[in-house]
């Protein structure tokens, strides 16, 4: 069952920055919690790390660890995280990421 899937986006053309971060949480067959992410730039292979955790607890603090980095990005790279999609279970993370101001919503036109 997936709890959470999130895909992040910081894209500036005029500095060649084509980033692409996605974390999805949930239990796997056997009830274990893995957080799985996707990270790097768009059009090239990327890197996945898949961390098995105890309980969903310890899961939603990883997921808050992972997205706090993130939200350093405009100091780190230049340019903030747009939130491409979201979705799952856990609502309270929906609320929490894109009321924190820290991300936006990536807009849909052009």
């Amino acid at each position: 069952m997936m709890n959470l899937s999130l895909h992040l986006k910081p894209c500036d053309p005029a500095r060649n920055i084509w980033r692409s971060y996605s974390i999805t949480a949930g239990q796997d067959l056997f009830g274990d919690w893995i957080v799985v992410m996707n990270y790097g730039r768009i059009g090239a292979r990327g890197q996945t790390k898949t961390i098995l955790l105890s309980d969903e607890a310890e899961t939603r603090r990883y997921v808050r660890q992972c997205l706090k980095k993130r939200e350093s990005a405009p100091k780190r790279i230049g340019i903030d995280y747009k939130v491409k999609d979201i979705s799952g279970t856990w609502s309270d993370f929906r609320e929490e990421t894109l009321t924190s101001g820290k991300f936006s919503l990536e807009d849909k036109r052009g």
